[in-house]
């Protein structure tokens, strides 16, 4: 809004402003004005002498405990006069405690209803650094404006580039904590009305000098208008705050930000201290596992090395000009699926590879998070408080998964939350497309997720969303490429439909990735009501949980597995190779593929299947099965490799079926097989005319 005295002079100005301000008190609920004093026996009486000039009936003086004698300057000067108020601190703690002892006497004028909500509370300080001709201009901005606070905008030219630079500084970290656009946030002259002063003051307490920083910020957060547009000159050049002022006003105001989004939702009995910073704990340990997993180029998860080959793969099929094939070479001898599932996010992904590198499957699975994050809040909006997404945080199968690196479980879950909040703001088309990526990115999981969200859908209405079914349905139908790849898997074909058992069994334990958020909402009253001693019980659990389960991953970065196998020349494009290394060291399979190997199975742990076969004869059964001709084992596998399959190796060795075709200074071996597997094997194709081994 254009200032309406923008092209009057300054005395105009002053004239209007000061009428338009007395007729403004004579006709509301009236104004006071607050003076924090400590030390200024020189300066304060002239401050007050001006203040009873300018019309203020009521002022409340509150003296910081001074030593100057400027106590029983106070006491002198407000004798005899009805209106005044002076309150003595015993020590002193700062302008804000000061400020404090006022707001907690105009709480008790607004209980004897003394004042009312729509009062003007005028803060200046008792140096003379505020003009008082300008008072009757902020205060009349507060009703022109309809605004519930005036700051004025200090003319900053008296102070040095260093002092100006600080205050910039402050002022744009406020203007972001505060979600308002500021220009002097530190100025102590203000006009705000006692409402919004009141309810603003529950969310802040000032230590020192920040009192007035928090006050804007929590202002703004809280929705009430702020306007600090009016400028105003400074008539005593004069500053008290230092470098360590400016910190703890930047702490202040970061987390006056972050009480007002704990508790402005949360009736005032419930607010506890404990729980919010127990609950800032939570956040940002989950937060540190994000930003500390995007230190590494590659993540050693369990299911990471999968995602890290696909991209690479993509990528180099694509940026090659060979197009997007249908199936992988260097995986399953050539069966396994580009796109077992994971087209979204793993095409994506693979057009930002040539810039990125590997470091793009890592940011890839961290902007999942933040997406998994972003649409729970979306679909259940609630928890987007703090304090209630700490508690959904709580849930340990979401931990697991991100250390896990389950990047199409997460997107596909993410892409669920999308779709289900879309649907319930009554947007189909929307919903059905999101949908859509949720089966592209997981057949299996998109499907579960969609699943659960209609059947919370039905449990919270009591009613089935015919429209949604049907258009999730033709999701289904759009999708069906999708889902026929996932079903055709080679692991299905070599096992059958039992291999999607397992699957199965996972997705109902990550299916708590959303159905743990509804039940924070859903019960979300209680959930506030015990959150402090469920957030600290919590943090206990998650503390347990990282210290036995994948401690590791974060602080574990990719090496040369098969470095002295692969600068030997020993790989062999047209050998199938079964890699023995440790599940999260996965990193060497892909390092081979990219040598030129081809690996006899997929990333799937079935497909590995790391397990002990008892029988020589088991054994080359299943290495027939897998069209394995050479196993490749790792020097750390030997060392802690838990099954009996070096030992059957050997034993192969020693029976004539198969070789050591390789000892490596790193330790790694290479058997190389020989023939093929017993002719009691049940399950495993022969090539045309090849001999058939009989045990």
């Amino acid at each position: 809004m254009p200032d309406k005295y923008g092209s009057r002079s300054g005395s105009e100005i002053t004239e209007i402003a000061s009428g338009t301000a007395r007729a403004w008190i004579a006709t509301r609920a009236g104004a006071v004005v607050v003076v924090p004093v400590f030390n200024e026996r020189e300066s304060v009486h002239t401050v007050l002498d001006d203040i009873v000039r300018w019309g203020a009936g009521t002022i409340l003086i509150v003296d910081d405990g001074s030593t100057d004698g400027s106590a029983g300057i106070l006491d002198d000067w407000a004798a005899g006069k009805p209106g005044v108020r002076v309150l003595h601190l015993p020590e002193n703690h700062g302008k804000s405690a000061a400020l404090r002892a006022a707001w907690g006497q105009l709480r008790d004028d607004l209980d004897r209803d003394a004042v009312s909500t729509e009062t003007a509370v005028i803060t200046i300080d008792a140096d003379g650094q505020h003009d008082l001709t300008a008072l009757g201009a902020l205060v009349a901005r507060l009703d022109d404006l309809g605004a519930d606070a005036v700051i004025a905008r200090r003319d900053m030219r008296y102070h040095g580039r260093y002092k100006r630079a600080g205050n910039w500084v402050m002022t744009a970290l406020g203007s972001l904590c505060g979600g308002t656009r500021l220009h002097d946030i530190e100025s102590g002259y203000r006009v705000v009305r006692l409402g919004p002063l009141l309810h603003a003051h529950e969310f802040y307490k000032g230590r020192r000098y920040s009192e007035a920083a928090e006050q804007v910020v929590v202002l703004g957060r809280l929705g009430y208008r702020v306007d600090n547009e009016y400028m105003v000159q400074v008539p005593v050049e004069r500053s008290r705050t230092r470098l360590r002022d400016a910190v703890n006003h930047a702490v202040s105001m970061c987390a006056a930000w972050y009480r007002v989004l704990c508790w402005r939702e949360t009736p005032r009995e419930q607010r506890s201290s404990l729980g919010a910073w127990s609950a800032a704990l939570l956040l940002g340990s989950f937060v540190g596992l994000l930003a500390v997993m995007l230190t590494h180029r590659v993540y050693l998860g369990n299911d990471s090395a999968q995602s890290y080959a696909h991209v690479w793969h993509i990528a180099r099929s694509l940026f090659g000009g060979e197009g997007l094939p249908l199936h992988m070479a260097s995986l399953e001898s050539g069966r396994a699926f580009t796109f077992p599932y994971a087209a979204i996010p793993w095409l994506p992904t693979a057009l930002v590879y040539p810039v990125l590198g590997d470091w793009a499957v890592t940011a890839s699975m961290v902007l999942g998070v933040v997406l998994l994050a972003v649409g729970i809040w979306r679909w259940l909006p609630r928890t987007a408080n703090p304090l209630m997404t700490a508690l959904f945080l709580l849930n340990p199968q979401l931990w697991m998964g991100v250390a896990q690196f389950q990047l199409p479980t997460v997107w596909a879950f993410a892409f669920v939350c999308f779709s289900a909040a879309a649907f319930d703001r009554e947007q189909p088309r929307r919903g059905t497309a999101l949908a859509v990526a949720a089966l592209v990115a997981h057949p299996l999981m998109g499907a579960t997720g969609l699943l659960l969200t209609v059947l919370l859908h039905i449990g919270e209405r009591r009613r089935a969303p015919v429209l949604r079914v049907a258009l999730l349905g033709l999701a289904a139908v759009i999708t069906a490429p999708a889902v026929w790849i996932f079903a055709s898997m080679p692991l299905v074909e070599q096992v059958g439909y039992s291999a999607l058992l397992v699957p199965l069994q996972a997705t109902l334990t990550r299916l708590s990735m959303l159905w743990w958020p509804w039940l924070v909402q859903r019960f979300g009253a209680w959930s506030l009501r015990v959150h402090a001693p469920l957030l600290l019980i919590g943090l206990v659990f998650v503390a347990h949980n990282a210290s036995i389960r994948h401690p590791h991953n974060l602080w574990d970065y990719t090496q040369p597995r098969f470095a002295d196998y692969i600068e030997a020349g020993q790989v062999d494009t047209g050998t199938r190779y079964r890699v023995l290394t440790m599940t999260e060291h996965e990193d060497g399979m892909v390092q081979l593929i990219r040598a030129g190997g081809t690996l006899a199975h997929e990333f799937f742990d079935e497909s590995i299947k790391r397990d002990s076969f008892r029988t020589t004869e088991n054994y080359r059964c299943f290495l027939g099965l897998k069209r394995t001709t050479h196993v490749l084992v790792s020097a750390e596998w030997q060392r802690r490799g838990y099954t009996d399959e070096l030992r059957l190796l050997d034993q192969m060795v020693e029976d004539s079926y198969a070789t050591l075709a390789f000892r490596g200074l790193a330790g790694t071996l290479d058997y190389k097989l020989q023939g093929n597997a017993p002719l009691s094997c049940p399950g495993v194709a022969f090539p045309a005319g090849a001999p058939r081994t009989a045990q």
